[in-house]
């Protein structure tokens, strides 16, 4: 299974791979060794943790059989006024000053009216229209409405209303389940519901023993990090984030206003994330000095595999050797130290 621990170092491999990083690891075992003088592990063999339970519900398993019903309704156009819970197909054009504002326009979008996904006054406005119909809607932008441009600016959105359709909530038949699921059955499908949620609550239940295993161990640690690690490991994740945005032809700043946040937030909390991932790893580093954990070169071969690279040399060369071992090294710590934890009752 893969790990996916809830800390700033299950993300290393993937930063690299984003990143582009180019370094490659020595084909030979390797370990990290950290002075006394930057870390003083407290006790990480015999750390504590409370199971999580994994027992699946009757409940559950209807509640999962639900929201499949309800993700499949039957979708009928209709000859009648829409109301709140239709479909209307519409076109719209946005104009701002009398001129179409870049993303205001689409052709033969489904919208859901009571879904929220338009602004105030958009959705409420098409209650009550009928096919063919073509409508002016007078709105506003909310203030802090992402696009700085368009906020708190008034707006017209001229609609045409091409389908009215009502959505007609699935029925539990052996009909549905032959066509929506690999089933056969209703009761095949309640079962391999039931076997589907009993594995996913035993995933979540070792991923949380995981992270709270480590997180107890990193919390029970002296560690004292310079400034100059804390501002490179600021810096790696820095970078990161801008190759993404590149990646999605955007600056830093445009991306940054997706998270609904201002640049200096941001880098403040991006400052924080920095200063506990570089805590996270010292304390790695530390265990595995201690331990003679170390990361062999059929370890890097695993892993290779594991993500669908052809090669380690494909691995290092696209994700970074030094990345890759990282993450290596913090999979079996953490492995090291799940399996000296005792559980508690």
């Amino acid at each position: 299974m893969k790990k996916i621990i809830s800390i700033c170092l299950c993300g290393l491999l993937a930063a690299a791979v984003m990143t582009g990083c180019s370094e490659k690891a020595e084909e030979t075992e390797t370990t990290a060794a950290v002075s006394s003088d930057t870390v003083v592990l407290g006790q990480y063999k015999g750390v504590t943790y409370t199971p999580l339970a994994v027992e699946v519900t009757d409940e559950e398993v209807e509640a999962e059989i639900q929201s499949v019903l309800d993700a499949s309704p039957e979708i009928n156009e209709v000859d009648r006024a829409a109301a709140e819970g239709d479909i209307v197909n519409i076109d719209y054009v946005g104009m701002k000053d009398g001129e179409a504002f870049d993303g205001g326009t689409a052709e033969g979008y489904d919208l859901e009216l009571g879904s929220g996904r338009f602004i105030d006054g958009f959705e409420d406005g098409l209650i009550g229209a009928v096919k063919g119909q073509e409508l002016s809607l007078n709105l506003t932008f909310p203030e802090n409405y992402t696009n700085e441009e368009l906020a708190g600016q008034d707006v017209v959105f001229d609609v045409t209303v091409n389908a009215v359709k009502e959505s007609i909530p699935a029925e539990l038949t052996e009909e549905f389940v032959k066509e929506n699921t690999d089933y056969e059955t209703i009761d095949a499908f309640r079962e391999g519901t039931r076997k589907a949620l009993e594995e996913a609550a035993v995933n979540a239940a070792e991923t949380q023993k995981e992270s709270d295993v480590f997180l107890k161990v990193v919390n029970d640690a002296t560690v004292n990090l310079t400034e100059e690690e804390i501002q490179a490991n600021y810096d790696e994740q820095y970078a990161m984030y801008e190759t993404q945005a590149s990646m999605y032809g955007m600056d830093i700043d445009s991306m940054i206003s997706l998270f609904g946040m201002d640049k200096e937030t941001f880098e403040s909390q991006l400052m924080t994330v920095a200063e506990e991932a570089a805590r996270q790893k010292a304390v790695v580093n530390a265990i595995a000095a201690a331990e003679a954990i170390v990361v062999s070169d059929e370890d890097r071969q695993n892993l290779a595999d594991e993500f669908g690279f052809e090669s380690v040399e494909a691995m290092n060369e696209q994700a970074g050797g030094e990345a890759a071992d990282e993450y290596i090294l913090s999979t079996k710590v953490i492995d090291f130290l799940v399996e000296n934890a005792v559980a508690e009752n």
